[in-house]
């Protein structure tokens, strides 16, 4: 593991720059901090997935970013300060992308316990036989020890969570399910419910275009409705928007929504009208869940 200071030009606050041997690939980890605010037992840290689209547009591999430094520019004139610290994880893809740096991504992403929720047959063979890492586990055996060696602090669900955008989205709620104990806060920002048929995986770096799967979105939901009973302590955010890929959502967070409410989950869900399936618009979102997360 080592470490650069960033000096980058960010609305507010800073960034410290970490590499961590994540088994094939090295994976980029960078640290933000919105404040001079001391960081202690009482510090937030949230986990955010997909690191690389969090802050300046040049890192990002389609020049689009959420931008969360101007989001805490933004609380920061409201008077609001949060004592929190980001941690953000980079994706599977490499920089600027490359032949099949999505799929790579989305397998690792992927839930692998909801594979076990398929139907037997070539889809369950095809995802067995690609799923060979866990994200989660990466997270709380790698990222977890580092953080709390370099801050001295105890990390657990009362004072960590995590969030991720489309496939990172699902990737936070699994986290949490697999590991209530540890996290205690799920944000799921266009979380991409409709999965992906083995044609379109296939084809992702080349097609760019998804038009989903009912069978894995069946799965992932018996997945979820099978292991609520982990988070009911828990606070869960989602969203969506109404264009593009976003609009394929709207049905399956419905569901979500109904096996939430029923099991009386600790949640909230908002649909934002106009938004697209873009790293601009979950910047949008940042503070929403933010402030429903935390406060």
């Amino acid at each position: 593991m080592f470490t650069n200071n960033i000096i980058a030009e960010l609305a507010t606050g800073k960034l410290e720059e970490f590499s961590v041997s994540a088994g094939k690939y090295d994976r980029k980890i960078r640290i933000y901090y919105p404040s001079d605010m001391p960081i202690n037992e009482k510090t937030t840290f949230i986990i955010m997935n997909d690191g690389e689209e969090l802050f300046l547009e040049q890192d990002s591999w389609n020049g689009r970013s959420w931008r969360v430094d101007k989001s805490f520019d933004e609380l920061n004139q409201r008077s609001i300060d949060h004592n929190v610290v980001i941690v953000a994880v980079h994706s599977a893809k490499r920089f600027k992308g490359r032949f099949f740096d999505d799929t790579r991504r989305y397998i690792e992403l992927f839930p692998k316990e909801a594979i076990n929720y398929f139907d037997e047959g070539q889809k369950k063979r095809i995802y067995s036989s690609l799923s060979n890492t866990n994200y989660p586990k990466f997270l709380v055996t790698k990222v977890l020890p580092f953080l709390e060696e370099k801050f001295q602090v105890t990390l657990d669900k009362n004072n960590l969570g995590v969030i991720g955008s489309s496939m990172g989205g699902i990737s936070a709620l699994n986290t949490v399910i697999e590991y209530p104990d540890i996290f205690g806060f799920a944000g799921c920002v266009s979380t991409h419910w409709v999965g992906i048929k083995p044609s379109e995986y296939l084809l992702l770096p080349i097609r760019r275009k998804i038009d989903g799967d009912k069978e894995t979105t069946e799965a992932i939901k018996k997945y979820i409705k099978a292991n609520l009973s982990k988070i009911k302590d828990h606070k869960i955010y989602f969203d969506h928007g109404t264009v593009g890929l976003d609009y394929l959502y709207r049905n399956p967070q419905n569901d979500i929504n109904e096996i939430f409410a029923e099991n009386k989950m600790t949640f909230e869900s908002k649909v934002f009208k106009g938004h697209d399936h873009d790293p601009v618009d979950f910047g949008k979102r940042f503070i929403p869940s933010l402030s429903y997360l935390i406060k």
